[in-house]
């Protein structure tokens, strides 16, 4: 095995994660809205998934490969989008698009991240993506697409399940707010995790490096731009917009319901990424596995279909694939290995998900990726 077996699982990296990092920090990434209900169907609805395995066949080996938008990459698992990424672990975004470069799967920077869009397109060259907030401003939306274009990312991701700012009861509880400041609380969180915080000092306060520019005056609060920055809900109007600027594929996050998959159709997207935000929106909202299971119809009629929200282990990727999910994404995934390991924590749940993929497809009798849909599932 190549990775560190003294931490076999995400669940042991969470475990080790939580003692690591602040609790302000830690609750950020693991936490979801009101009583988190939807956190955890996301992640039993997963459980769910039952699958038939099949013997009396080879099964020496399993290829792990998947193609999205004529790519081919090595595993059909990636970095999602999150942000503030560099207070969960300093340094995380940066070591995180250099560990998906050197495996070949997809990175996704937010576009509330804390490192440089050009300096991860740099990292990530053959496998950056770039997850957009919508801008209020339309010429702010322009000149935004227009750096990423030229930084040179290969896929847009809008994002659409955040209409509204999110009252998420963790936070609000460990005083985490905009812009980021050493409150008594924070620096007593801080002070009894050394290792983060010498991290910390060494990196500097992180910051919303790729937004900052728009802000309409230069005393404008933070937590007032941010707020004010993007769309209030992302229209059709607005989607088609930037499906006329952007000349790749265009991808959208979070969607769940029928009528938006039609419209992402006639629209000319080219996939999407079944989410309901890993649980962090609306307690209510249907897990993902039940939303794919839902619209996974749409890819026999060429829309690329992924998914994250509740993805925790290999086996659960292969479930998405039976489901008609092309690749995954796991968030908590990552920076519960960052918190734990520091930047060796990214190749450790890379490794990790490209170990438990392939046994699984083994186990299964599957000689590829590729090879699964809807027979595998059982009835």
């Amino acid at each position: 095995m190549s990775y560190d077996t003294a931490l076999p699982s995400i669940t042991d990296l969470k475990v080790r994660a939580k003692r690591r990092m602040p609790s302000f920090a830690f609750d950020y990434v693991d936490g979801g809205i009101d009583d988190e209900a939807g956190k955890i169907r996301n992640r039993a609805d997963w459980h769910d998934v039952l699958l038939t395995p099949r013997y009396l066949r080879d099964a020496s080996d399993a290829d792990l490969q998947t193609t999205l938008f004529g790519k081919t990459y090595a595993m059909p698992f990636g970095v999602p989008p999150v942000g503030l990424g560099n207070m969960m672990w300093p340094g995380a975004e940066l070591a995180l698009a250099k560990a998906a470069q050197a495996a070949n799967i997809p990175y996704i920077l937010s576009t509330l991240s804390t490192t440089d869009l050009d300096e991860i397109a740099k990292a990530a060259k053959d496998v950056c993506w770039f997850q957009m907030y919508v801008p209020n401003d339309v010429e702010v939306m322009k000149d935004l697409l227009s750096r990423v274009t030229a930084a040179g990312y290969h896929t847009l991701v809008v994002t659409l399940d955040i209409p509204v700012g999110a009252k998420r009861n963790r936070e609000l509880k460990n005083g985490l707010k905009l812009p980021f400041s050493m409150t008594p609380d924070i620096i007593w969180q801080a002070a009894t995790h050394p290792v983060w915080a010498l991290n910390t000092l060494k990196a500097g306060r992180p910051d919303f490096v790729n937004v900052l520019r728009y802000k309409t005056t230069p005393d404008q609060g933070l937590a007032d731009f941010i707020t004010s920055f993007a769309m209030k809900g992302v229209t059709k109007e607005r989607i088609e917009m930037i499906r006329q600027l952007w000349s790749g594929p265009l991808m959208l996050k979070g969607v769940q319901y029928e009528q938006d998959m039609k419209t992402a159709q006639e629209i000319g997207v080219d996939g999407v990424i079944i989410s309901n935000h890993g649980g962090r929106q609306l307690d209510a909202a249907p897990s993902s596995m039940q939303s794919l299971k839902a619209l996974n119809h749409y890819s026999e009629q060429g829309m690329t279909i992924t998914v994250d929200s509740g993805i925790r282990t290999g086996l659960d990727v292969v479930r998405s694939k039976a489901l008609g999910a092309q690749m995954a994404f796991s968030g908590r995934s990552f920076f519960w290995g960052m918190g734990a390991m520091g930047t060796a924590g990214a190749n450790q749940v890379i490794e990790i998900y490209r170990d438990e993929i392939r046994r699984t497809l083994q186990q299964l009798g599957c000689e590829s990726f590729a090879q699964l849909d809807d027979s595998w599932l059982a009835e």
